[in-house]
């Protein structure tokens, strides 16, 4: 699912503000194509059900190698966003 213009904003500061700047495969800096990451639902063990989505990662790729980073989408801070955009 594609992130909101806010959840895109969010992301961003988030992952400046750890200084994850350069692509740890390429070495590229700012190459972060932020305007396409998007949530996905993490993957469940056989016996869980899927009901919502607690276990989503945003998923953030390089521009210059295509390396994918994935983040915890609560720790960022917007998975609570979709649980309130729905009435959850």
């Amino acid at each position: 699912m594609p992130l909101s213009p806010t959840q895109r904003r969010i992301l961003e500061d988030w992952v400046r503000s750890k200084g994850i700047i350069r692509c740890p495969a390429c070495g590229k800096q700012n190459r972060w194509h932020f305007g396409q990451a998007s949530y996905v639902r993490a993957l469940l063990e056989e016996s869980e059900e899927d009901l919502t989505e607690g276990k989503g990662v945003v998923k953030v790729h390089c521009g210059e190698c295509g390396y994918v980073a994935l983040f915890d989408a609560e720790m960022v801070g917007i998975r609570g966003l979709w649980a309130r955009r729905r009435d959850l």
